[in-house]
C-alpha cells in the first residue's frame, strides 16, 4: 500500500569527507606565565583556547562543493545533539582528555572521522537535522536551505499550561475542545507540598495546597488559539485524562493517584474547582494509571497499579465489571468499531479483551508462545483497526504486530520493529496517510519512522523535556505533542492539500494560549492571547476543517486565576507557607517599589493605542519571579497566588 501524501523531510544527496588537518596556534603571551599556560592549555582538552586541531572537510551537494573548518569537539557536540533525537547513530573517534599533536595520532584520527561523516550523510533523518546542515554548511552554500521546506512541519499554535508540566491531553476536533491533565513532576516540590498540607494541632484545618489540575480549553472558531474554560484542582496526581463525550452525559475526566478518577461536567460551571469531584463508587485501591471511553454503550474504562481493570456505567453510575491482569496496566487503547480493549502492560505484554460481553473476555496475549517480550513496560500503544496492525513501544524499541482473530481467541504474529531508539517512547501514532510511525521520546524529541522504507526517516526537537502524549489527526495532517516542560503544541505536517510556505506568512508565528492570570495587564481585557472575547466568542472545531461554531460559555467575572488561593485564613493562627510560596512573597516584597515590570517576552502582543502607556505592576499582578528555584523550569514550583 503507498503513502498517499508526500513522506517528511527532504531527500538530501550529501557526501563529505575531511582533506586535511592543520594544528592551529593559541593567542601570543610574550610574558613568562603568559607562555606557560599555553603549554598547560595545548594539552588540556576541555580548554577551549590554545593549540588545537582544525579538520577541513570537503562538501559535495547537487554538483557543488565547499570546504567548512571544523574542530572535532564540534563534532562530538553535534553527535551529542543527534543521539538525543535518533536511534543507532555511529560513533566518533574516541575523544581524549590530553592533546595529542602526533602525525600517528592525526592520521587515525581522519580515518575515523571519515568512516564517521560518511555514516552519517547515507541517513535521511540525520541530515534532516538542521544542527547537521549548520554543519556541513548548506544554509550558506545551498539556497533552498535558508529557509524551511514544504516538506517538514510547522508549529502552528502552542498551550501554555499555568501550573505544573502536562502528563496527558485529549482534543476533540469536531466540538474544538482541548483538555489537560498536569501535575507537578518535581518529587521535591510534591514533597514540600505534603509537608504542607499536614495539620498542625493549633489548626483548625489541614491546609490543601494541589499537586495537579486539570483545564478545559476551548478553541476559537476562526483560528488555532484556545479559551480556558474551568480548572479543577486536586491534592492527588492525575495519571491521564479523557473527553467523555456521551449522549446522555458530558464529562472531563481525569484518574488520580488516590485512586478514584476525577470528573467535571462538560457544561459546568466555568472558573477554578479547588476540590474536583470525583465519579460515584468508582474506586480502585491504587493510584489510576489509565482511562478508555466506549462511547456507544456510555462505558468507562478504567486501570490502575493494582492489576484491576474496571467497566462503569455512566447512566446507572455502577460497576458493571471487573477483570484482573497479570501485572500492572500502563496505558489503555480501546478500538470502538471492533470493541476490543488492548492493555499494555508492565511486564511487556499486551492483553486484548472483547468488549462485545460482560464480563470481558481475553482473546488473546501479544507476544504469545515462545516469543519473548521486552524487559520493559509497554509505554504506548497505537492501533490501525483497518489492517488490524497493532503498534507498541517500549524502552526497547517499536514493535509492529498483525493481529488476526477467531471464533476462539485471537493472536499476533511480529511484522517489523525498530530496535535501539533514541529513549524510552512515551507516545506513539500512526500516519496513515504517509505510512509513517510518530513516536514522542523522553528527550523531548518527536522522531518519524517510515515503514516502507524500515528506518527513521525525520527527527525535531519538539520540547525541552519528556513528551508525555502525542495526538495525530489524519485528516488534516495535524500533530498534537504534549510535555512536562508545559506547553502543549500543534504541528502541521506536510499534505496534499498543505498552502506553500512563502504565501503562508501567518504560519510563521505560531499562536500562543494562555491562562487569563498568565497575560499582560493590558491584554487580561482585550482577550488577545487567548481568542475570541469571553462574553460572546463562538464555540467552533478546527477552522481550517470548515467545522461549525456556537456559543461559548463565558468565563466567570470575565477572567480568573487559575492559581487563586485556595487556603482559608484561620484567623489569629497563621497559616503555614511552602518554600515556594515563600519565594514568591519575597520576591514579590523585594521589588514593590521597583518600577514597572515587562511581561514575558513570549507573550507580547500588540496593544491598541487607545490602551495609553503600560501601568506599573503591584506585586500581587507580577508576572513569576526568575528566582533560582523557579526560573529553571525544573521543579514546577509555580505556586504564586495560593498562598494570598
Amino acid at each position: 500500500m503507498a503513502a498517499e501524501v508526500q513522506k517528511l523531510g527532504r531527500d538530501v544527496q550529501l557526501s563529505a569527507v575531511v582533506e586535511r588537518y592543520d594544528v592551529v596556534e593559541g593567542g601570543s603571551d610574550s610574558s613568562t606565565i603568559g607562555q606557560g599556560l599555553a603549554v598547560f592549555k595545548a594539552r588540556i582538552s576541555v580548554v577551549g583556547s590554545g593549540q588545537h586541531v582544525e579538520y577541513t572537510v570537503r562538501v559535495l551537494h547537487e554538483g557543488r562543493e565547499w570546504t567548512v573548518r571544523r574542530r572535532f569537539n564540534e563534532v562530538v557536540s553535534l553527535h551529542e545533539i543527534l543521539k538525543k533525537r535518533l536511534h543507532a547513530l555511529p560513533e566518533p573517534p574516541g575523544k581524549s582528555v590530553v592533546r595529542q599533536f602526533s602525525v600517528e595520532y592525526l592520521e587515525a584520527r581522519k580515518t575515523g572521522l571519515n568512516a564517521y561523516l560518511g555514516e552519517l550523510c547515507r541517513r535521511r533523518d540525520v541530515l534532516n537535522c538542521k544542527e547537521t546542515q549548520l554543519f556541513f554548511g548548506l544554509p550558506e552554500h545551498a539556497a533552498g536551505f535558508r529557509h524551511q521546506d514544504a516538506a517538514e512541519p510547522v508549529q502552528v499554535a502552542e498551550v501554555h499550561e499555568a501550573a505544573f508540566g502536562i502528563t496527558d491531553a485529549d482534543y476533540d476536533p469536531m466540538q474544538g475542545l482541548l483538555l489537560l491533565g498536569s501535575t507537578d513532576c518535581s518529587w521535591t516540590s510534591r514533597m514540600d507540598t505534603k509537608i504542607t498540607n499536614i495539620k498542625l494541632p493549633w489548626e483548625p484545618a489541614a491546609p490543601n495546597l494541589p499537586t495537579s489540575q486539570m483545564s478545559l480549553w476551548r478553541q476559537s472558531p476562526s483560528e488555532l488559539r484556545f479559551d480556558m474554560q474551568f480548572t479543577c484542582r486536586y491534592t492527588a496526581s492525575i495519571a491521564c485524562v479523557r473527553l467523555a463525550i456521551l449522549r446522555d452525559k458530558e464529562l472531563c475526566l481525569c484518574g488520580l493517584s488516590d485512586g478514584t478518577v476525577g470528573c467535571h461536567p462538560l457544561k459546568g460551571s466555568t472558573g477554578v474547582s479547588n476540590a474536583g469531584s470525583a465519579l460515584p463508587l468508582l474506586r480502585h485501591t491504587a493510584a489510576v494509571k489509565a482511562l478508555a471511553i466506549d462511547e456507544a454503550e456510555q462505558w468507562i474504562i478504567s486501570a490502575s497499579k493494582d492489576n484491576a481493570l474496571m467497566v462503569y456505567d455512566v447512566r446507572r453510575q455502577m460497576i458493571l465489571c471487573e477483570a484482573q491482569t497479570p501485572a500492572a496496566t500502563s496505558v489503555l487503547y480501546y478500538c470502538q468499531a471492533q470493541k476490543r480493549l488492548f492493555t499494555g502492560l508492565e511486564n511487556g505484554k499486551v492483553i486484548i479483551w472483547d468488549a462485545t460481553v460482560l464480563p470481558m473476555r481475553q482473546m488473546g496475549v501479544v507476544p504469545d508462545g515462545p516469543e519473548a517480550a521486552p524487559a520493559s513496560k509497554i509505554s504506548a500503544l497505537d492501533y490501525n483497526s483497518v489492517t488490524n496492525t497493532l503498534f507498541t513501544a517500549s524502552k526497547e524499541g517499536l514493535a509492529l504486530w498483525s493481529v488476526k482473530a477467531s471464533a476462539t481467541g485471537c493472536w499476533a504474529r511480529r511484522v517489523g520493529s525498530v530496535s535501539a531508539v533514541a529513549s524510552q517512547p512515551c507516545g506513539l501514532a500512526w500516519a496513515n496517510s504517509s505510512r509513517e510511525i510518530i513516536a514522542g521520546l523522553a528527550t523531548g524529541a518527536v522522531a518519524v519512522y517510515d515503514v516502507d522504507q524500515g528506518d527513521a526517516s525525520y527527527a525535531i526537537q519538539a520540547h525541552r523535556d519528556e513528551v508525555t502524549t502525542i495526538i495525530w489527526l489524519d485528516a488534516p495532517r495535524r500533530l498534537l505533542t504534549a510535555s512536562k516542560d508545559k506547553t502543549l503544541k500543534i504541528w502541521d505536517f506536510p499534505s496534499l492539500r498543505r498552502t506553500p510556505l512563502e504565501d503562508a506568512a501567518l504560519l510563521a508565528a505560531p499562536t500562543v494560549s494562555m491562562a487569563p492570570h498568565m497575560k499582560p495587564r493590558g491584554e487580561q481585557q482585550e482577550t488577545l492571547v487567548s481568542g475570541a472575547p469571553s462574553g460572546g466568542a463562538g464555540v467552533g472545531g478546527d477552522p481550517l476543517l470548515g467545522r461549525g461554531s456556537g456559543d461559548a460559555a463565558p468565563l466567570a467575572g470575565g477572567s480568573f486565576d487559575p492559581l487563586a488561593s485556595g487556603r482559608t485564613s484561620f484567623g489569629a493562627n497563621e497559616p503555614r507557607e511552602s518554600a515556594a510560596a515563600r519565594a514568591v512573597a519575597a520576591y514579590a516584597t523585594a521589588n514593590s517599589t521597583s518600577g514597572p515590570v515587562l511581561p514575558p517576552a513570549h507573550a507580547s502582543r500588540t496593544v491598541p493605542a487607545a490602551a495609553g502607556p503600560a501601568q506599573a505592576y503591584t506585586p500581587a499582578q507580577q508576572p513569576r519571579p526568575p528566582s533560582a528555584a523557579l526560573a529553571g523550569d525544573d521543579s514546577d514550583n509555580d505556586l504564586a497566588g495560593w498562598d494570598t
